[in-house]
């Protein structure tokens, strides 16, 4: 709280005396009258006479000259005359003196702590905090400027961690110690698979596309090759994901793919998270042409909680582009993405935000898959 003072504006704030200064003085010399009195001689046991009126005052015009009994009547036994005119009058009481002097005393500290108030340095007010601009510069989306919120998890990979093993996929190290898995997605476009082949050529992990909503009508639907790509590929001792194909465009249609995506799976156990895949659409007119960055994020957030809630982990499937430019970082810091990028390793000056799987390549080969394949690696898997 400031405070004004309207009747020294002139004065700067603390200038002059120190009032608590002042006021001690004021009260120590109240003090010392005080004492005073206490030891003032008592005065003669006696009665002054009202003082007469004196010749000073007018009569008023035509009155009679007062009466006797208008006379203050002396007592018999005063031996001190009436004061002349014009004397000073008796002193009051010194009970009454006392209480006088408490009273100034009182108000003299009231005066004070105003006083004090008044003079007080106004505190300055309250500046608000801008949050920290991050300028990204995309070969692409060029010049992108974004607001991460203040505990928004950072991207701290280093591209010189990036290695290539002896299997030709890429690899993550940090202090020489492997920390990642290599994986593929895969759908029902891509045929038949030999899992064991797949397994053998250095694949550690593979997300199974379960479903996914048209981007028309809107209609749910499951992937005919699901049951088998996950008795497969669990069978050839590969760990599993899956993802759905989300053309959702409201909160409620995110949680009811979530729902779906949870009925599908059954009690099929999982060694990765549920993915939700949410894209748009080039080329064509689809039903989510309309959905904003809120939008997607309320959508985004509805899947990954209900996924959460059933006892199974989430991840967000997204480009650059939408974590850049339409997710709401202030709700989706606490999830985790999967960050679809086919250009260089992504480090923070290119990517700011946080991410654990990284897609580097849609047109990869596998040994066991006739069919071009999704390369991803999972980079905080040991």
């Amino acid at each position: 709280m400031a405070y004004i003072d309207d009747n020294h504006s002139g004065i700067p704030a603390g200038a002059g005396k120190d009032p608590l200064t002042q006021l001690d003085q004021e009260l120590e010399q109240l003090r010392i009258t005080l004492g005073e009195l206490d030891t003032e001689p008592p005065a003669a046991a006696q009665e002054d006479p009202p003082q007469s009126r004196g010749s000073e005052e007018p009569a008023p015009e035509r009155q009679s000259p007062p009466t006797a009994h208008q006379q203050p009547e002396q007592k018999a036994n005063q031996e001190t005359p009436a004061p002349a005119a014009g004397s000073p009058a008796p002193k009051a009481p010194r009970t009454g003196v006392i209480a006088a002097a408490l009273a100034l005393a009182v108000i003299g500290v009231a005066a004070g702590l105003i006083l004090y108030f008044l003079n007080r340095t106004p505190l300055a007010p309250a500046q608000p905090t801008e949050a920290p601009t991050v300028t990204i510069h995309d070969s692409e989306l060029g010049t992108v400027e974004i607001t991460p919120p203040e505990d928004a998890p950072v991207n701290t990979y280093d591209a010189s961690n990036l290695t290539l093993d002896a299997n030709g996929y890429y690899a993550y190290t940090v202090d020489g110690r492997k920390v990642s898995e290599m994986g593929v997605d895969l759908s029902e476009y891509q045929g038949e698979i030999d899992f064991s082949a797949v397994k053998a050529s250095g694949v550690d992990f593979v997300m199974l596309r379960i479903g996914g909503r048209t981007y028309g009508s809107g209609s749910l639907y499951r992937d005919d090759l699901f049951d088998t790509y996950y008795e497969q590929a669990k069978a050839a001792g590969l760990k599993v994901g899956v993802y759905f194909f989300s053309q959702a465009a409201s909160r409620e249609e995110g949680i009811e793919e979530a729902q779906y995506t949870l009925e599908l799976l059954g009690d099929r156990t999982l060694d990765y998270p549920v993915a939700i895949d949410w894209e748009t659409i080039d080329d064509d007119e689809a039903r989510t042409d309309t959905v904003t960055g809120e939008i997607l994020t309320e959508i985004a957030a509805a899947f990954c909680d209900t996924v959460e809630a059933a006892g199974l982990r989430s991840v967000v499937y997204a480009s650059t582009s939408l974590i850049l430019q339409s997710y709401d970082f202030e709700i989706m810091k606490n999830y985790d993405f999967w960050l679809a990028d086919y250009r260089a390793f992504p480090e923070q000056e290119k990517m700011y935000y946080h991410f654990t799987m990284w897609q580097y390549s849609a047109q990869g080969t596998v040994p066991g898959i006739d069919a071009a394949v999704d390369m991803n690696l999972c980079l905080d898997a040991g």
